[in-house]
């Protein structure tokens, strides 16, 4: 079939002509029965204007057009009226896509109430950082041979200052290593310290790990607790989370680290 002017209604009650107006076609089983695709191609529309040679309506550049096929709906815009009448697709009928939201034009007030819930969310895709700052996170710290070696008059940083009037506090934290080939010698305690203090001489932060117990030819797993000792939060607050070792620095071993900590991050105001 062809373009049926029985099927042609117009929405738009302006009188003005020259402003843009909406229009709706019925291409379905009771109308003209054709595919959106047919009812879009350039020319279909031709012979609902008065002179497309001239480009004389009704139908005017810019307008819309609700195109209800035998097989889908869509909304086009009218591009061009001479010398022949062409259209583009607009959107599905019905449908918003992403791509016709602006980015960042949702806001979470837009959302409704418990929308987003645990099925929606992939597995293992939430990080503490999305989390309240009190409940209960978890960090991996890698450490090599040379960060043990270093860390008595070098601590490292594990954890980074959680920002003014906050406080880490340890719950608790596991140091397991891979041995290597090459034990490690000397060395004293280690344990978790607030700042950047050599040989273990800041706040503690957790209990300590023995020696003896990182000096063996094995693979190792040693866990300690939080330690925070009572007294003004302003020497600890606002300050990052250090592993270090007291007595000596520990020598020639070979054998990497893992921290595993668990802690909360709690205001102090």
């Amino acid at each position: 079939m062809a373009f049926g002017i029985n099927y042609m209604g117009r929405v738009s009650t302006s009188a003005n002509n020259d402003t843009q107006k909406v229009w709706i076609y019925n291409g379905t089983a009771t109308g003209s029965n054709e595919t959106v695709a047919t009812i879009a191609a350039s020319g279909y529309f031709n012979a609902f204007m008065v002179n497309v040679a001239l480009g004389k309506g009704p139908l005017g550049v810019g307008d819309l057009i609700v195109i209800n096929g035998n097989d889908a709906s869509a909304f086009y815009t009218v591009q061009t009226i001479t010398p022949n009448v062409t259209v583009s697709v607009f959107a599905a009928s019905g449908v918003v896509g992403t791509s016709n939201i602006q980015d960042g034009a949702v806001t979470a007030n837009k959302l409704a109430t418990d929308s987003v819930t645990t099925v929606k969310i992939l597995d293992d895709n939430v990080t503490s950082d999305k989390i309240a700052a009190s409940v209960l996170k978890y960090v991996a710290v890698p450490l090599t041979a040379a960060n043990i070696i270093a860390m008595n008059g070098a601590p490292v940083q594990v954890l980074a200052a959680g920002g003014a009037n906050t406080v880490h506090l340890v719950e608790h934290a596991c140091l397991m290593m891979t041995y290597g080939t090459t034990q490690f010698t000397g060395g004293g305690a280690i344990g978790l310290q607030y700042g950047n203090t050599a040989a273990l001489a800041g706040e503690a932060a957790s209990s300590t790990i023995a020696a003896a117990n990182v000096q063996g030819a094995a693979s190792t797993m040693d866990m300690v607790e939080g330690a925070l000792s009572s007294g003004a939060f302003t020497a600890v607050a606002n300050l990052g989370l250090f592993i270090s070792n007291n007595t000596a620095a520990f020598a020639a071993g070979d054998s990497d680290f893992v921290l595993h900590l668990w802690y909360r991050t709690v205001p102090t105001v």
